[in-house]
């Protein structure tokens, strides 16, 4: 590889990064529009709950591809927010499984509502025959990475 004629912007990994980034502004900013209290960081929590509430925070931080730290940052934000409430695990008493509030639950359809906006603003513009290369590609990146 000639490292002269290296250039940032045209490299994959500088894309994604920069298209992920802009994402998550955008996401970030549907939400405020709306009034809701959250970051994408604090939806992808959320969104996992939902599908599986009482969950504990290590398999929290596996599902969203996040350390143990950001994580419990994370669900103290949440609790501080009245989203989400830890309870003791009933077995291990070291353990607490989170679980959403009323107030969490309530929000599920107008977060997943801006979201799909989210979707939709990204995908503007774009045939739908690309994206699904787009996505097939991308899917392609996450397995050679993981």
């Amino acid at each position: 590889m000639d490292y002269n004629k290296y250039i940032l912007s045209n490299s994959i990994g500088y894309q994604i990064s920069n298209a992920g980034r802009l994402v998550n502004n955008r996401l970030n900013l549907n939400f405020k529009e709306k009034d809701y209290p959250v970051t994408h960081e604090q939806y992808s929590i959320m969104i996992r709950l939902w599908v599986e509430d009482g969950l504990t925070q290590s398999d929290l931080a596996t599902l969203t591809g996040r350390d143990q730290a950001s994580t419990s940052r994370l669900i103290n934000s949440l609790e501080k927010s009245e989203l989400v409430k830890r309870v003791q695990h009933p077995v291990d008493k070291r353990t607490n499984l989170i679980y959403l509030t009323a107030k969490g639950k309530k929000m599920q359809i107008g977060l997943i509502e801006q979201a799909i906006k989210t979707i939709q603003q990204i995908s503007e513009g774009i045939d739908p025959d690309d994206m699904k290369t787009c996505m097939q590609v991308l899917k392609k990146v996450s397995e050679n990475l993981s």
